[in-house]
């Protein structure tokens, strides 16, 4: 296959542009040639905007799965998906292209990953079951609806959303970032313009059935996975008409050796049994309730309408599963049984509710998490911070703790500056020494960069017993 063939294949506006030249006219032809400029202007903004990784930094490549230290447990290849072990490196996060028995998809982020194989083999544990098998068959006949085929999902994720919306169905969100609604610009002040993610809480009856069986299943109702969703909505469709059994419990959903962790969250004691509970019993707008009370009695914050609490729990850009453990979070971080957990509450809130797009969002509940988790294991953290756009905190010893959810950390666009700024706050605040920790890993000019600046560089985190499982962490410490 030429180069042009291969282009023409993979965007588009590339095969559209040719075949409109062999059958334009002569004359049409000479007056294109003659704007060819703006032609030329036109299809760099496209390629700008469009193409991922175009116009980032020139180190944008690939790599291979088996290359990446934080996926070395996972198994790449089973009866339930197959990760290709060609990733793309897009920007600040690593791309990967999975295929299953009941479809292929195509998704951003390590995090994303683990959620998504996750899903995948609930799907597939679900779909041999006698009431799964009834259930996908009828998601099947919703999926077609789509018109291009369930395939088409997380490949052209804008025309398949549209054509899914015509055919009934609702995609808030997509597989990793490809969906998530960014505020315009214009609207930079109003978070509350982002994406409506309350889609699990639609509909009084099936939000319960549709909420019930997620649980029963280990599911997160407000998935972005659209195979999930449209199970999701036909067994609370089928049970809200009494056609399909209210009791599943997938027992089988054991440890698979060799398979690795798979979870909805992003460490391994993420999950917490309480939460989850409220996830299930509460509609959006009643947990948003029950978590406003919470935040008043429980931590002692003010709760009023305009109060950075109240402007949190009305960003829409979180799912109500997020709002559920930003509150477990922060209340595992304020310790407010014993009165002795970190200060700096009150800013945190505020800089999470400013979040403008479900990116964001995601991003800052995973920075809680880590933040959350690391306390648990070193129970040194004594003030949270803002620095540079990102939640860090300071320890005991006046150390500067920055915990980085990224997959891949260099000098791109992103992360310009950020030694700079991270290095003026340090000296501002009087910091001893600062760390910073990333969850991928680190290219070599970044943490030459960080070095020269006086920050401790540290990769591939969440290998370290502080995210490691409960009984392995106890080991360690």
């Amino acid at each position: 296959m030429n180069k042009l063939s291969a282009l023409k294949n993979e965007y588009p506006l590339v095969a559209s542009f040719a075949k409109f030249w062999t059958i334009c006219g002569q004359e049409r032809k000479n007056r294109i040639t003659q704007a060819m400029p703006l032609v030329l202007l036109a299809l760099v903004s496209h390629a700008f905007f469009c193409i991922p990784g175009f116009g980032k930094d020139a180190s944008s490549s690939t790599v291979t799965c088996s290359s990446i230290a934080a996926l070395h447990d996972l198994s790449k290849s089973n009866k339930y998906f197959t990760i290709d072990d060609v990733v793309r490196v897009d920007g600040l996060y690593y791309r990967f292209s999975i295929k299953s028995p009941h479809g292929e998809y195509d998704v951003v982020s390590i995090r994303e990953l683990l959620k998504v194989c996750h899903e995948i083999r609930v799907i597939e544990e679900y779909r041999a079951t006698k009431e799964g098998s009834e259930a996908w068959n009828a998601a099947g006949e919703s999926l077609k609806n789509i018109g291009r085929g369930a395939k088409r999902i997380v490949k052209e994720p804008k025309e398949s959303a549209k054509a899914f919306a015509q055919a009934g169905g609702k995609i808030a969100r997509s597989i990793g970032r490809f969906l998530k609604k960014q505020v315009d610009g214009k609207d930079e002040e109003k978070a509350g313009d982002g994406a409506d993610r309350d889609k699990g809480g639609e509909g009084l009856f099936v939000g319960k059935h549709a909420r019930q069986f997620a649980a029963e299943v280990c599911l997160d109702v407000y998935t972005d996975n659209p195979y999930a969703q449209a199970l999701i909505r036909e067994v609370a469709k089928a049970r809200s008409k009494g056609s399909l059994g209210t009791s599943v419990g997938l027992f089988f959903l054991s440890p698979v050796q060799g398979l690795g962790l798979l979870s909805n969250s992003l460490t391994p004691n993420g999950f917490d049994a309480e939460t989850e509970k409220l996830i299930c019993n509460e509609a959006p707008a009643e947990l948003r309730y029950v978590l406003t009370g919470k935040y008043n009695k429980d931590l002692g914050l003010e709760c009023a309408e305009g109060s950075p609490v109240s402007v949190l729990l009305s960003n829409p850009n979180y799912s109500p599963r997020e709002q559920a453990y930003l509150y477990l979070y922060l209340k595992s971080l304020a310790k407010p049984e014993t009165g002795n957990g970190v200060e700096g509450l009150s800013g945190a809130i505020e800089h999470l509710g400013k979040v403008k797009s479900p990116d964001a969002a995601t991003f800052a509940a995973n920075q809680m998490e880590l933040l959350s988790a690391y306390q648990k294991y070193e129970k040194n953290l004594t003030k949270l911070v803002v620095v540079t756009k990102q939640l860090g905190a300071v320890t005991g010893a006046k150390e500067l703790m920055l915990i980085i959810p990224y997959d891949v950390v260099e000098n791109v666009l992103e992360m310009k500056g950020f030694p700079v700024e991270v290095a003026k706050f340090s000296q501002s605040q009087n910091i001893k020494k600062t760390h910073l920790w990333c969850t991928g890993g680190v290219a070599s000019g970044f943490a030459s960069e960080s070095k020269s600046k006086g920050i401790a560089v540290r990769e591939n985190v969440l290998q370290l017993p502080h995210f490691a499982p409960k009984s392995a962490a106890t080991q360690d410490k």
